[in-house]
């Protein structure tokens, strides 16, 4: 579903509250955003839902107002595999935008519910203009933002599978905005997910999440898992043999 009914030029209100919510944008100043309102759409999205595609339509900047989106990495083969989820107030598509003629490299698909404004790249940087402070507290933001990501990517690249799954499960607590205080935290991705971001088989995943679960640092439920023990399966995850071997 690219277009919603309800994606429309309105909420105002709703994509103000996603400006002030995003770390790029909450800088800027007030004159600047009232003059992204007009192009700026505001779309809802249900678990599944194709948000934007770099390989169809024109360059966008999006921004998490709500849930989360699924980052995916489209092959030339025209094949894709999800590779990071972007939490709420998480920003996308700046990079494309600075070189839309590149080739397309991601897609972004709705992980659950998900509210999303839609921004014209081109828009976005006319907007930004000469603004030299702009530009670089939007640097330093999207830095934090992509070292975040390519962090958790990485995680995923390196030790054996259940390493790699339990640094996985602990990064994406970070993304998802997760209370890691609480006693137990409820993460919503399918074993399909976890397998396809990992480059493994989902018998591999299901095999180390039922060793996890033995070990009582998660338990399984449909679509998901509850942690019941974050720090020591981050532990797990940085090192450099499993926890009990």
């Amino acid at each position: 579903m690219l277009n919603p009914p309800d994606g429309k030029p309105g909420d105002p209100a709703l994509i103000r509250q996603g400006f002030a919510l995003s770390e790029v944008f909450s800088s800027w100043p007030d004159e600047l955003l009232e003059r992204l309102l007009p192009a700026s759409r505001l779309r809802r999205y249900v678990r599944g839902d194709l948000v934007h595609s770099e390989a169809s339509g024109e360059a966008e900047v999006l921004i998490v107002v709500a849930g989360h989106v699924m980052v995916e990495r489209i092959y030339p083969d025209g094949s894709h595999a999800p590779i990071a989820i972007l939490g709420s107030g998480l920003v996308a598509g700046i990079s494309r935008g600075l070189v839309p003629n590149d080739a397309p490299l991601h897609g972004y698909r709705a992980h659950g519910d998900a509210t999303v404004i839609h921004l014209p790249a081109p828009v976005v940087f006319r907007t930004l203009g000469a603004e030299a402070l702009l530009w670089k507290s939007m640097a330093r933001t999207l830095s934090r933002q992509h070292r975040q990501i390519f962090t958790t990517v990485l995680d995923h690249l390196t030790g054996n599978t259940r390493q790699r799954l339990a640094a996985a499960i602990g990064g994406l607590v970070q993304i998802y905005g997760l209370e890691e205080s609480t006693q137990r935290l409820r993460l919503r991705l399918s074993q399909d997910d976890l397998a396809a971001m990992l480059q493994v088989t989902r018998r591999s995943i299901n095999k180390e999440m039922r060793a996890l679960e033995d070990m009582a640092l998660i338990r399984s439920e449909y679509n998901g898992m509850i942690i019941l023990d974050l720090s020591t399966l981050r532990k797990l995850g940085q090192s450099t043999a499993p926890i009990g071997a």
